[in-house]
């Protein structure tokens, strides 16, 4: 049942990661058009939503005896989200009256499981240390957990998308109480990281060059 669930949610993402990476919607006032930007935005918001919710899915569950589930959903999270690389490769190649599969499939599979696999890894850290009460879930503490992976997420993505998803993770499952504000806590924080803080990268470059 968990790997199931790993799987569903996976291929949700891969399947929004595609949409938004190549939609195109004209009508007589708009033009939108999917980019490469928008897809890799989508994805860092859905999968940290994913990992919460997954989590937290789990552990309610099989309380204290949920360690090989999360395991087998983040199996098929891992493997499902992964998927989106070479679909969108696919896609990308091929021309509306034919599908090209591109050589470069393989690899660029493996790409996508070397993007998701950091998040979970990061996740399931702080997610321990936090569930586990090494770590208090305490205003301070909790603040420094979400925010140390936005500054990280500028040379290394995926470590935002894991230091919020582990956290808030962690923090729904010590509070319960608190979940519908932590999902928005962590779009928030998602969007930040997917738009804010990517546009400040590209002006420092400017800047040195």
């Amino acid at each position: 049942m968990s790997l199931l669930a790993g799987l569903i949610a996976g291929l949700l993402i891969a399947a929004i990661y595609v949409l938004a990476g190549h939609l195109r919607i004209e009508t007589p006032q708009i033009v939108l058009s999917g980019n490469s930007t928008l897809a890799l935005a989508t994805a860092s918001v859905l999968v940290p939503l994913a990992i919460l919710w997954g989590w937290t899915w789990v552990s309610d569950r099989w309380s204290g005896r949920s360690g090989p589930r999360l395991l087998l959903f983040n199996l098929g999270l891992v493997v499902a989200t992964a998927a989106a690389f070479p679909l969108d490769a696919v896609v990308t190649a091929s021309a509306p009256d034919r599908i090209v599969f591109d050589p470069r499939i393989s690899v660029n599979a493996v790409d996508g499981v070397l993007w998701v696999l950091p998040v979970v890894a990061i996740a399931g850290i702080l997610y321990w240390l936090f569930g586990s009460g090494k770590l208090p879930v305490g205003g301070p503490m909790l603040a420094i957990a979400y925010l140390v992976g936005l500054p990280l997420g500028l040379v290394f993505p995926p470590a935002a998308m894991g230091a919020v998803a582990g956290t808030a993770a962690g923090h729904a499952w010590r509070e319960p109480g608190a979940r519908a504000l932590i999902v928005v806590l962590v779009i928030f924080l998602m969007l930040v990281a997917a738009v804010e803080l990517p546009l400040a990268a590209a002006t420092v470059n400017g800047f040195l060059k």
